[in-house]
Order: structure tokens, then C-alpha cells, then sequence
């Protein structure tokens, strides 16, 4: 959900910019693209929305687990459904800017109305809009945005820290001007990125502190207020007719809906068929298994529901299996790919999921930052400087995931495994592998996904052949999150959606830094100086050939030091939604986004029709 209301890309693309950065410095601007120019003008409505899009209507969607809590920005919680997320705006709270969703990275003016960067790239100032206010009619001011940044960097989630760590202070210039300083002149993506800080009103989170949860309903500015609540069972945000945004040309046709309601279940299967029964509209489907099997085709030949695979061009959705590096058991590089080599994909993704999914191959799948066949150019550069530092193979093989016949029966895998683990020290004694201190190779494998079990628990009987021994633990969403947020796991499915402008939270996903930090992203573990390396400069590629070069060489690091098993990568997105709706005919760079869809009025007259008259 939080890419369609933007956290799935399949063509690889190669975006049409200047060689060199194009940011434009030294005069107030209404937008900055990281390579090139905005694609659109100040007052320029973008063509993938619909600018004449009706207002009006009720959109119903779906929460799972619980929340108990309006505040996303401390570790401490499960926030409410909408509410924001780091590099956009929600419903409810929104940026000093906004990101374009048909181009790599490109941020326009939101709560500001013009920006500046420096010549030397060591400030950004912004100057607000006048008419930028808060719920209760106060306008924003450079104190709530300096508050904002040095109390989310202070004491909120530890991935600000790390997001926005290159900034030195940030100090008011004038009656609607705050300056922010950096550290270094390098960071290209910094002044980009700073526009995402979620701007938050002093005078409601001074006086409660950021750290804590609340159910205080929060001052702030977005197009939607909070309407009404019961933790664990609904959410209802209700569009603001006053909201100071509404006339701007980043805003024209978005935020459609004059209400938005979130209904909490348990869980995926059972919001599933909530759904089914007319419960609530939408659903992004993430079981292939259910999106070819359990979708009622009558009514969908009735035209009363639709299912559309949308594409757009962000690397894949790619998923694997994240072995907690703190486990001493999986530091040896030896026994992470010998727990690879016992997943078998082809044979599950031919019984599981009607062959509708790829081997991840990539951390950055389906994109031009995709490391293939072997390095070379500015890759192959880059690389080189850690020559026996690296396994050979880097150099040499294209990287390729296990692969099989597809029969079930992996068995050179399983010999190739077989031969690693003992090369690791783990050697077989009546079925059960063990170590040198006589301790068996066991782990739990941590899942909160329903469905999810169906590739899991084939895995896990593979292993069982290797005398590894996993079992599977099932927990609700927030445990999840808890555990998560301490580390608390030996195996998880966790690899991070990837944006195709790569940058500063690299950082978060695989440096050093995070790894140990409470509530970061770096759930694997990895503290490796060559990761923490090329990240650095890749932060600081000057071209858009830079970047790429400096992704695909970390996306070879990634691979060949089997950090994850890797299990499959979707290339498109899976919706249904009952016929109620009206959608822009152009998906963006970004992905569809559901703010952009508008209620049809006579399309929805004959749906509640239909499903109340039982049919």
C-alpha cells in the first residue's frame, strides 16, 4: 500500500538526462531533479493525474492487525494506516515538498513555496508559503520546521539519523525562510531529500514528546483530518474542504475521495475475504496462488469487479529470505549460500504460484541498476580496488541464484550445500548437522505474511535433508514490529523495495552504522567496509552514470555475499478493486497512486445495486 499511495517495476529503463547534474543553484526554484531538469513548471498540473477529477465518495480499504497510535515517528507503536511514511506525504501529515511521480527524483514545492541551493551545494533555504496552515488555521513556520528536523533527528526513528545525518543546523532567515547547513558539499541527494522531513507542529509535540505513542489527534496539515477511531477496528479520515493546499498544481486532482476509511483484520486471508464480500474496494494482491484461483470469475465478467496488473519502472519487488548476521551461525559466507542452494524456486513457483514470478537475481531487479553479467567500465573500476577482498567469482560469473529442473528434487543443490557446510564446519552426525563445540544447526524462520508458510515450509523440509533443522513461528503485525525494531529473529523476509534513484538510505539497508541501531533497517546485520564504502560514494555520484555504475557494483557485493536467499521477484502490481472507480490512463514512473482515482458515481450506483440485491 505504501507504493500504490506513493513501497514494482519490470522494464528496465534509461532515463533521458543530462551527463552531468543539472540542479539548478543560486536563485529560488519551485522544483530540483537530482540529474536533469523538473519535468513540469510551477503551475504546470502533471499529465498522469486528472485534473478535472470529481470530488466526492467514500473509499474503503483495509488495515491489518491493529494501530494504537497517531505518531510514526517513534519506534514506539503500530501507527494508524495513512497516516505518512519517510520519503512522501500521507493523508495526514505532508513535506515541505513532494515527489514527482513521473520522473527518477524529483521534488516540487509543497508546504514551501520556492527553494534555494547554494553554488557550492553547502545550504538549502527555504522560503514557506504564506498560506500554508495547519488543522486549526495556524500558519506553518520556520520554528515548526526547525523543531521538526531537530526533534525527529533527536528522538525519533533512528533511520532520520541516519537519512539526514549529513545536515550541520538548520536556523531561521527571515519571517518565512529556514536555512539548513550541511556537513559536506558532495551529498547531491541531500538538498533533495531534506524536502521530505514531515513538517509537525511545535505547539501540539512540544508539550506530549515525539517518543511515545498517542491517540491525541495530532495538528497538522494535510488534505485529510481524522474523523473518528477505534484502535484495532477502524480508521476514518475525512477530506478537509478548508485545506490550504487544495488549489495548487501539485495537488490538482489528488486526494479525490471526501472520505477515507480503514477496517482492521486479523489478518491477509481474512481481509481477503472481507473484500471478496464486499467489505471494502480495494486490494493490492500479493498471493499469486490467489490472484489466480480465488477471485470469483462471474462477478468479474458482470463488470461489478476488476483486476488490473499495472507496471511501472521501479526496480522489482524482490524478495528473500535475511539471515540475522548477529546469529554466529550465520557469519560464514560458506553456510549462507549452502541455506540458498536448498531453495528450490522452480519447483514453487511452479505449484505455488502458477510460474507467475522470476528468480530474484538482483536487489534492484528489472531496472537499469541491475548488476549483470560481469562487471565492466566504472563498475568493473570500482570492484577492482578490493581485489582479494572479494570472493573471485565476483569478477568472473554473472551471478545467478539457484536454480533447478523443477522436478522437486534438487539434488546437486543439495550435494553443493552439502559440501560447503562441512567446508564451514558443520558436519552430519546421524541426520543432524553439527559444529566442532557439538551444538546442532538450528533456527526459527519468523513470518507475520499468511500464505507466505506455502514457501517456506518446503524450504525448511529441504533442510531438513542437509540436518539443518528450522521451524516456522507465526506472529501478528505487532509483534512484528517489535521484533523487527530489536533484531529479535534468525530468519525473516525482509529486502528492502529499492526506488530508482538510490541515495542516503542505503545507508539505513546495509551500513555499519545501522546495524546495530534499535529500530533501523539493516535487519541482516551487515557490517562490511567495502558495503559501507561504495554506498558513500554512491551518495556522491556527480552523474547518472555514476549512480548506476556505483548501484550495480553494491547490488554484486550484496549477491555474492549471500546476505539473503534469494526467493523470487514480482514484476508488476496486482490490483482488484470493485467497479466504482475512475483511474488516470497513464501510470507514472512511480506506479499507480490511488489518491489520483475519483469516485464514479453511476459505476458505483449499480455495484451497491448489485451486492445489495445479494446477486
Amino acid at each position: 500500500m505504501s507504493r500504490m499511495l506513493a513501497i514494482l517495476g519490470a522494464a528496465a529503463i534509461v532515463c533521458a538526462v543530462s551527463p552531468a547534474s543539472a540542479i539548478v543553484r543560486g536563485k529560488p526554484v519551485h522544483a530540483l531533479a537530482l540529474y536533469g531538469e523538473a519535468k513540469y513548471g510551477a503551475n504546470q498540473v502533471p499529465d498522469y493525474v486528472n485534473s478535472n477529477a470529481p470530488k466526492g465518495g467514500r473509499l474503503r480499504l483495509a488495515g491489518l492487525s491493529t494501530f494504537d497510535t497517531f505518531n510514526p515517528f517513534s519506534i514506539k507503536g503500530t501507527p494508524g494506516a495513512g497516516l505518512t511514511y519517510l520519503a512522501g506525504n500521507g493523508l495526514f501529515y505532508e513535506g515541505l515538498t513532494t515527489q514527482g511521480s513521473n520522473e527518477p527524483f524529483t521534488q516540487y514545492c509543497l508546504l514551501c513555496e520556492t527553494m534555494e541551493l547554494a553554488e557550492d551545494n553547502s545550504w538549502i533555504e527555504y522560503t514557506l508559503r504564506a498560506e500554508a496552515k495547519f488543522h486549526d488555521g495556524k500558519p506553518v513556520t520556520p520554528e515548526d520546521v526547525i523543531f521538526s528536523f531537530e526533534t525527529l533527528l533527536s528522538k525519533g526513528q533512528p533511520t532520520y539519523r541516519l537519512y539526514w545525518g549529513d545536515v550541520a543546523k538548520a536556523e531561521k532567515t527571515g519571517p518565512r525562510k529556514v536555512r539548513f547547513t550541511f556537513k559536506t558539499k558532495e551529498n547531491a541527494e541531500l538538498p533533495l531529500i531534506l524536502g521530505q522531513l514531515p513538517v509537525i507542529s511545535k505547539a501540539f509535540w512540544e508539550k506530549r514528546g515525539i517518543e511515545g505513542s498517542t491517540l491525541d489527534i495530532p495538528n497538522s496539515t494535510g488534505p485529510y483530518k481524522i474523523a473518528s477511531f477505534e484502535p484495532g477496528r477502524y480508521l476514518v479520515y475525512r477530506r478537509d474542504p478548508n485545506y490550504w493546499g487544495k488549489d495548487l498544481a501539485v495537488a490538482k486532482g489528488t486526494h479525490n475521495f471526501d472520505e477515507i476509511r480503514f477496517d482492521y483484520y486479523r489478518d491477509d486471508q481474512v481481509a481477503f475475504e472481507a473484500f471478496k464480500a464486499y467489505q471494502y474496494d480495494h486490494i493490492t494482491e500479493n498471493t499469486a496462488l490467489r490472484w489466480a484461483t480465488s477471485y470469483d470469475q462471474k462477478v468479474i465478467d458482470a463488470g461489478l469487479m476488476m483486476k488490473e496488473e499495472f507496471r511501472d519502472q521501479l526496480p522489482d519487488n524482490a524478495q528473500g529470505f535475511v539471515m540475522n548476521l548477529r546469529r554466529a551461525k550465520f557469519q560464514d559466507v560458506r553456510v549462507r549460500q549452502a541455506l540458498a542452494l536448498a531453495f528450490d524456486f522452480d519447483s514453487l513457483n511452479k505449484i505455488v504460484a502458477y510460474g507467475q514470478y522470476e528468480p530474484m537475481a538482483s536487489y534492484f531487479q528489472g531496472s537499469e541498476l541491475a548488476a549483470t553479467g560481469v562487471p565492466q567500465g566504472e563498475e568493473l573500476a570500482i570492484l577492482s580496488k578490493y581485489k582479494g577482498k572479494l570472493p573471485d567469482e565476483l569478477f568472473t560469473k554473472p551471478f545467478q541464484p539457484p536454480r533447478t529442473t523443477g522436478t522437486g528434487n534438487p539434488r546437486d543443490n543439495f550435494l553443493k550445500a552439502r559440501d560447503l557446510l562441512a567446508a564451514a564446519g558443520w558436519e552430519v552426525k546421524n541426520g543432524v548437522a553439527t559444529n566442532k563445540a557439538g551444538e546442532p544447526f538450528t533456527f526459527e524462520f519468523t513470518i507475520w505474511q499468511p500464505g507466505i508458510e506455502r514457501w517456506v515450509g518446503p524450504y525448511l523440509q529441504n533442510l531438513e535433508r542437509l540436518g539443518v533443522k528450522g521451524t516456522l513461528r507465526m506472529i501478528d503485525t505487532t509483534q512484528a514490529i517489535n521484533r523487527l525494531n530489536e533484531y529479535d529473529f534468525d530468519m525473516i523476509i525482509g529486502i528492502p523495495a529499492q526506488s530508482i534513484s538510490p541515495g542516503n538510505e542505503q545507508r539505513e539497508f546495509w551500513g555499519s552504522a545501522a546495524a546495530d541501531r534499535p529500530g533501523g533497517r539493516n535487519w541482516g546485520g551487515i557490517k562490511n567496509p567495502i558495503i559501507d564504502e561504495i554506498v558513500e560514494a554512491l551518495i556522491v555520484a556527480k552523474t547518472r552514470e555514476s549512480l548506476v555504475a556505483h548501484t550495480r557494483a553494491l547490488d554484486r557485493v550484496l549477491l555474492w555475499n549471500w546476505y539473503a536467499v534469494p526467493e523470487l521477484s514480482a514484476g508488476q502490481i496486482r490490483q482488484a478493486y470493485w467497479n466504482k472507480f475512475g483511474h488516470p490512463p497513464i501510470v507514472p514512473l512511480q506506479g499507480p497512486d490511488i489518491s489520483t482515482w475519483w469516485l464514479d458515481a453511476a459505476k458505483a450506483a449499480k455495484v451497491d445495486a448489485a451486492r445489495g440485491a445479494g446477486k
